[in-house]
């Protein structure tokens, strides 16, 4: 598990597994690399589990529905299950972040007017 792999969909962004299997609300989890001008997917997308990304390296921005946030290092955000969503990096410098994929139950729902 030591090893960073590319990701599909994805331009300049490689991860690796943070365990081995899967811890009760936690669904996965990686360490993700992104190069500057990285990021993905390369269409925005939405699934019914939630991401948590924390930012350990850098600074990365967040395509959430449809407002852009920024996220700095040492920072983290929470993307409900439901919401449309992509991360990027677009500055010139590496950025890392810890991606973990929670289960649907542990955020709230995105109302449907949106």
């Amino acid at each position: 598990m030591d090893a960073f792999s590319p990701i599909p969909n994805h331009t300049g962004f490689t991860a690796r597994p943070l365990f081995a299997e899967a811890q009760g609300v936690l669904k996965d989890g990686a360490f993700a690399k992104m190069e500057p001008g990285g990021g993905g997917p390369l269409s925005p997308h939405r699934h019914a589990h939630a991401h948590l990304f924390i930012v350990t390296r850098g600074t990365v921005t967040v395509l959430m529905d449809e407002e852009e946030k920024t996220v700095r290092e040492h920072e983290s955000l929470l993307v409900p299950g439901g919401a449309l969503h992509a991360v990027w990096n677009r500055r010139a410098e590496p950025a890392e972040i810890v991606g973990l994929t929670l289960e649907a139950s542990c955020t709230p729902p995105i109302p449907s007017n949106r």
